[in-house]
């Protein structure tokens, strides 16, 4: 969950921006009147951050866990974990997180409107389901897009963490002992220093 929201509070700003363009989202806040907090998180915030809670779960905790706990234990390697991860984001954490894909472009054509207005998600899911029902927050074509932008990265993290990063642990320990150790030992040899006293006489 804070990882989610840590990457929205980033993000989101800069991704409406990109929505409405700077002229367009400057109108738009001055409209709104938010204070400081809220600017900085901008609109949408809420299902952006949801979106990348669900990924993120998806992806550090549901798929290790499962692969863990139900996958043949014969069949575990690298390539079964890889392609398990690209399956579970692919089929599972995309499909529920492009329906929050979803509500945020509804979301932030609803807070356009009138030059800028507070959003109200019971209202635009109710509109979304009126006007187009599920389709409003689930379609083949949107899952699609969502899936060619976000698993081949996303969804190859379990893999990576698990057979790509330990192989330089072992060098980047090294190092991080290395500079720990030197350091230890400057602070040894400078506290080894006598000191001058203003009447020139060593404290030591």
């Amino acid at each position: 969950v804070l990882a989610g929201s840590l990457e929205s509070a980033v993000a989101n700003r800069a991704e409406v921006e990109r929505f409405f363009g700077p002229q367009k989202f400057s109108q738009i806040e001055t409209k709104l009147s938010w204070s400081a907090p809220a600017r900085f998180l901008g609109p949408a915030f809420l299902s952006n951050t949801t979106r990348n809670v669900i990924m993120c779960n998806t992806t550090f905790v549901l798929t290790p866990i499962a692969y863990k706990m139900y996958y043949p234990q014969e069949q575990k390697n690298q390539a079964s974990l890889f392609w398990f991860g690209l399956g579970m984001n692919i089929f599972v954490g995309n499909v529920v997180a492009i329906t929050q894909q979803a509500l945020w472009g509804r979301s932030l054509d609803y807070c356009a409107k009138n030059g800028g207005q507070n959003i109200r998600y019971a209202e635009v899911i109710r509109s979304g389901l009126k006007s187009d029902g599920a389709a409003a927050f689930f379609t083949i074509p949107k899952w699609s897009s969502r899936v060619l932008m976000n698993a081949p990265a996303q969804g190859a993290l379990p893999w990576y963490y698990n057979n790509v990063l330990p192989l330089g642990e072992h060098v980047a320990l090294q190092l991080v002992a290395e500079l720990y150790n030197s350091g230890k030992g400057a602070v040894r040899v400078g506290s080894a220093t006598p000191q001058p006293t203003p009447n020139g006489q060593s404290l030591s």
